[in-house]
């Protein structure tokens, strides 16, 4: 039994699921095939589907899309946004949609370019519908009731076919000056000359200038404009603060306005667009805007926008002006070019942003060379220092004289000169001397003229440059070495100085021409020549050879060691020679006497 009742259970339960699935597949066909091809081509718009069905007289079912495509006229309430088929109404010349709220205008409506007015009233558009340039013969646009801002300029761009603009009730707290230049789509409107665009601007916050031949009696309330004077009367920026307190010496122009403080006559709130400024009309204690005077006065607020004469769109605000403060003192120097102090210093004392003017004074033997660049300024809040730089007038000076010279006091290189006045300074400098260096630099190489002379010594040591040597060779005149030669050592630079040799059984036939010179890099040789005497050398005696140069002692040297005199084909010692002949000569004497 339990068993049955648990099969009979699930059977019934499988059923109503079934069942439930099977209702809910029809409803939905029936729910598709009950839509009807209006509310699917307008996206199920009701306020659009509505206004067809008005317009037309007929019900959704029953609307074609021919019937779209032959509307002139559609009226549409409540609607939060256009459907994008609303180019299926490709004829239509008036469109209002209203009192719903949309916030854009779609790019398509451009192809309806039949309609001649467009209507959007009362929605929520904070945008200028950019669109409306793309309709060629729009007439009339009415965007009153919105949240615009700002009109573009470039709907001067429609003045050929533009003829009214409903603006009311907006944010707009301007309207481009172009407006009220040209002629557009209207009628003429006398005295203008010109077929002025018809605009309402009632309940905005206009405050830039529009021509009073624009105003009218109408549609103008509400507004900050200058030149409307009928019945509906124009707003009043107001202060709500208490007076401003500013320090002395503010300028206002400096400023901007605490826009929390205004407001306006009729209560409502100031868009937020605007901007104000402040503004001296003259007829306070302000000196250009600028707070020169301690205590109460007046500054005036006005629209940026506004002209200075416009009296809704600026309000007089009561402003009361500090005492000025003191400004620290300025002190004024009197100095030297070397920075001494040579005048009594002067202190000026005065207001905060007070004007000042210090003057230099006349001081005996010196000149003013430097005025400062603050001479002249205003006192602030931290002191300042004013310095006047002289230069002392000129005394002349005894002279210094600059000498370089050796360890001896030898002069290396002329002397230099330094002249002027007193305390004028002097830099003297080194010079480079070939073969010497600088050994010491002396203390006042460098100071300053004074009124006694002065002498600045550099001294310099030579350079020690190892020679060449010079050779000293003493020889016969046929070419007979007859002395060792002599060597000679120095440096470079150096003089040296030969002199000839005495040597037994000859003498000097010439002296060389560079017996005398100075040491080299070079190796230089000096030649003496000697011819022989006529007196002839005792057998066994020596041959004397005297050195008479300043750097070798004077030498002896043996005959026997010193080769023998030539004689051409002489082969025999002289010494018997010679004793042979005096013998021969003697006889010849005796016998001479003798035969007499």
């Amino acid at each position: 039994m339990r068993h049955f009742l648990r099969k009979t259970f699930l059977i019934l339960t499988s059923f109503t699921i079934f069942a439930t699935l099977i209702s809910l597949i029809f409803s939905n066909v029936y729910a598709e095939q009950s839509t009807s091809w209006l509310e699917q081509e307008l996206d199920g718009n009701e306020p659009f589907i509505n206004a067809v069905e008005r317009r037309l007289n007929k019900s959704r079912e029953e609307v074609t899309l021919q019937d779209l495509e032959s509307m002139t006229a559609l009226d549409v309430e409540n609607a939060s946004s256009f459907p994008e088929k609303i180019t299926d109404f490709k004829n239509l010349t008036t469109l209002t949609v209203q009192m719903g709220t949309i916030t854009e205008v779609p790019d398509n409506l451009a192809e309806l370019k039949k309609i001649t007015t467009l209507n959007l009233y009362k929605n929520n558009l904070t945008e200028f519908p950019m669109v409306v340039f793309q309709l060629p013969v729009l007439d009339s646009l009415q965007l009153g009731s919105n949240a615009i801002k700002e009109i573009p300029p470039e709907l001067t761009s429609m003045s050929s076919h533009l003829s009214s603009l409903g603006l009311q009730n907006n944010q707009l707290i301007s309207i481009p000056a172009e407006f009220f230049t040209m002629d557009w789509a209207s009628g003429y409107w006398p005295p203008l000359g010109l077929r002025p665009l018809i605009v309402d601007l009632g309940g905005n916050q206009i405050t830039s200038d529009i021509p009073a031949d624009y105003l009218d009696n109408y549609n103008n309330g509400g507004n900050m404009l200058e030149h409307y004077s009928y019945k509906q009367g124009q707003d009043q920026l107001v202060y709500n603060g208490e007076p401003i307190t500013v320090p002395f010496n503010t300028d206002f122009k400096q400023l901007s306005p605490d826009e929390s403080k205004l407001g306006l006559a009729s209560n409502k709130a100031l868009f937020d667009a605007h901007e104000f400024e402040y503004y001296d009309d003259g007829s306070s204690t302000l000196e250009n805007g600028v707070a020169t005077k301690e205590g109460p006065g007046f500054i005036t607020i006005k629209s940026t926008l506004s002209t200075k004469s416009n009296p809704f769109a600026k309000v007089r605000v009561p402003i009361v002006v500090e005492a000025p403060p003191k400004g620290a003192d300025i002190t004024v120097e009197y100095k030297s070019t070397t920075g001494e102090t040579i005048a009594p210093i002067d202190t000026l004392e005065g207001l905060l942003d007070a004007n000042y003017t210090s003057t230099p004074k006349t001081i005996t033997g010196y000149t003013l060379t430097e005025t400062p660049a603050n001479a002249n300024g205003t006192f602030l809040k931290e002191p300042q220092t004013v310095t006047y730089i002289y230069s002392k007038d000129p005394v002349p000076a005894e002279p210094v004289t600059v000498n370089y010279v050796d360890d001896k006091g030898k002069e290396l290189a002329p002397s230099e000169t330094f002249t002027g006045f007193i305390d004028d300074p002097y830099v003297s400098l080194e010079k480079t001397i070939d073969g010497y260096s600088l050994v010491s630099t002396p203390t006042n190489a460098s100071g300053k003229l004074t009124a006694n002379a002065q002498t600045v010594n550099y001294i310099y040591q030579k350079i020690l440059i190892p020679a060449e040597p010079v050779t000293v060779n003493y020889i016969s005149d046929t070419g007979e070495k007859l002395a060792d030669q002599t060597l000679l050592k120095g440096n470079i630079g150096d003089p040296f100085s030969t002199s000839p040799e005495t040597i037994t059984g000859y003498k000097l036939k010439t002296t060389p021409t560079n017996a005398k010179g100075t040491f080299s890099d070079k190796t230089q040789t000096i030649e003496y020549v000697y011819e022989k005497k006529k007196n002839l050398l005792k057998k066994g005696s020596t041959l004397s050879v005297k050195r008479n140069n300043s750097t070798s002692a004077p030498t002896e040297i043996s005959a026997a060691n010193k080769p023998k005199l030539p004689k051409t084909g002489d082969t025999k010692p002289l010494d018997s020679t010679l004793a042979g002949l005096f013998l021969l000569a003697s006889t010849i004497i005796l016998w001479r006497k003798n035969s007499h």
